[in-house]
C-alpha cells in the first residue's frame, strides 16, 4: 500500500483541498479493509491495550466481534498514514497559518466524562470501558502537564470565529490550549484516549508523547477538514488534535460549586493564565 506523498510535494494541488486529499487517500494499490469493531471501541484504544484486550479475553461485554493481530497491525498503519497525509496536504497548501492563526481557538474539556466535581487527581491508565473513565480535576491536569511544551497530543473542540459544537455540560470546565494542529474534523473523531493506554503503550511513547489518531474508515475520512471554506461549507467544526501545546486559559462556569471554582482561580493565578467563563467562548449556559 503506497501513499503518493512524493507527488504531493511535487505538484500544486488544484481545486478544493479536500477533493485532492480524497483522491490521494483512495489512490492505493489495494483496498483498505474495514476494521471489525465499532470506531467508538477500537478508535479510542492504544495499540498494545487493544491487542492485549483480545489476547487475554479481557474485553467488555459490548464487544461482540474480535480482531486478529494482522487486522490491528493494518488498523494502526492506516491511522498513521491518514494522519501523515493530512499534515502533508496542510503543509503543501500553506494552510497551517489558518489552523494556528487568530480565527481558531481550541478548548479541552475537563468535564467530558461527567461532572468535574467527581474527577480524579491522577491520570487513569489501562482502562477499556468508557463507563469507568473519569475526568482529571484541574489540580490533576496541572500536575500532569506544564504550562507550555506538552508532548501528549490533546483532543479539543475547535472554535472557529466564535462558532463551535461544544456541548453545554462539557463546556462548564476545561482549558483553552494552543499548539500544532495535527488533524481537524467536523465530528467526534474517536481518537485514542490517554486512559486507554497500557503501561507498554506509555513506555513506547514516553519520549514523543501519546499520539491521537482518527479511525481510517470512510465516515471519519469524510469528516476531515482542511481549509476555512470547509468549515463554512459544512457549517460545523468538531474534534481537533493539538500537539506541543500550551495552556492559554482556564474555563470555569460561574455556576460551579465554590470549592471547585476557587481552586481553578488559584491555579489561574499560580500559572499566570486567564480565568474565563464558558460565555467567553460563546457558550450559553442555563
Amino acid at each position: 500500500m503506497k501513499l503518493l506523498r512524493e507527488t504531493i510535494r511535487r505538484i500544486i494541488l488544484e481545486g478544493p483541498v479536500k477533493d485532492s486529499f480524497d483522491e490521494t487517500w483512495h489512490n492505493v494499490d489495494e483496498e483498505r479493509g474495514e476494521f471489525p469493531l465499532d470506531p467508538g471501541v477500537a478508535g479510542t484504544m492504544h495499540r498494545d491495550q487493544l491487542t492485549s484486550s483480545f489476547s487475554t479475553g479481557a474485553v467488555p461485554d459490548a464487544w461482540s466481534n474480535s480482531a486478529t493481530a494482522e487486522e490491528i497491525e493494518e488498523l494502526f498503519k492506516n491511522k498513521r498514514d491518514l494522519k501523515r497525509l493530512w499534515n502533508e496536504v496542510i503543509e503543501a497548501n500553506d494552510l497551517r497559518s489558518f489552523w494556528e492563526g487568530p480565527k481558531m481557538r481550541y478548548f479541552h474539556s475537563l468535564s467530558y466524562y461527567g461532572s468535574p466535581s467527581h474527577g480524579t487527581d491522577k491520570m487513569q491508565t489501562d482502562q477499556t470501558d468508557d463507563a469507568d473513565l473519569q475526568d482529571l480535576t484541574a489540580y490533576g491536569f496541572f500536575q500532569e502537564y506544564d504550562k507550555t511544551g506538552n508532548k501528549d497530543e490533546m483532543s479539543t473542540y475547535g472554535i472557529y470565529d466564535g462558532k463551535h459544537q461544544i456541548p453545554r455540560q462539557q463546556a462548564k470546565f476545561g482549558v483553552i490550549i494552543s499548539g500544532r494542529v495535527t488533524i481537524a474534523t467536523m465530528d467526534d473523531a474517536f481518537t485514542e484516549s490517554r486512559s486507554k493506554a497500557s503501561p507498554k503503550d506509555i513506555r513506547i511513547h514516553a519520549s514523543s508523547g501519546m499520539p491521537k489518531r482518527i479511525m481510517p474508515d470512510d465516515d471519519k475520512v469524510d469528516s476531515l477538514l482542511f481549509e476555512e471554506d470547509d468549515i463554512k461549507d459544512f457549517g460545523r467544526i468538531g474534534e481537533c488534535i493539538i500537539d506541543n501545546w500550551s495552556i492559554e486559559a482556564i474555563v470555569c462556569s460561574p455556576n460551579m460549586e465554590f470549592e471547585l471554582k476557587n481552586s481553578a482561580k488559584i491555579l489561574s493565578m499560580q500559572y499566570k493564565v486567564p480565568f474565563i467563563t464558558p460565555k467567553d467562548l460563546g457558550v450559553k449556559l442555563k
